[in-house]
């Protein structure tokens, strides 16, 4: 009995750490906007499942409209850039498949979307790490020793 009991509060202590942990979890300034791409990538792809293209049409406009006007294009990033051409491209395929109402090309085009979603995402996660490990290691050593220049 006593080690279900210390089963029960050893698990307990753990569902308990887990949800003060994702309470402190710590809202980026873009998430909301990225949630709202979302949910218009969510509208493409239902779009495109039912041959809606109307409604593809719209979403993609959206999507490109968002890719604009972002805090990353105000910074000139040109790694950014570079994915937001590769976005828009894409974006403008599938709104040129959605009016040509080709199911095939508006599914070919929203994978290419998809894709330069991910790598944008991969490109700009690795620079977030990097920034926030240098944070770190400033929090950690304020008064990093001088060095000797030549």
């Amino acid at each position: 009995m006593k080690q279900k009991c210390a089963v029960i509060v050893c698990v307990s202590l753990l569902i308990a750490g887990f949800a003060s942990h994702s309470a402190e979890r710590v809202v980026k300034p873009t998430q909301a906007a990225m949630r709202l791409k979302l949910t218009y990538a969510q509208g493409v792809l239902e779009g495109i499942t039912l041959e809606k293209f109307d409604l593809v049409i719209t979403n993609a406009a959206k999507l490109r409209d968002m890719s604009q006007t972002n805090v990353f294009v105000l910074m000139g990033n040109w790694d950014y850039r570079t994915c937001r051409t590769n976005f828009q491209a894409s974006v403008d395929a599938l709104t040129q498949a959605a009016k040509e109402e080709n199911t095939q090309k508006a599914s070919e085009a929203y994978l290419k979307m998809a894709q330069s979603c991910i790598e944008c995402h991969k490109t700009f996660r690795r620079e977030q790490f990097v920034r926030s490990q240098l944070h770190i290691t400033r929090l950690e050593n304020p008064n990093p020793p001088e060095r000797n220049q030549p």
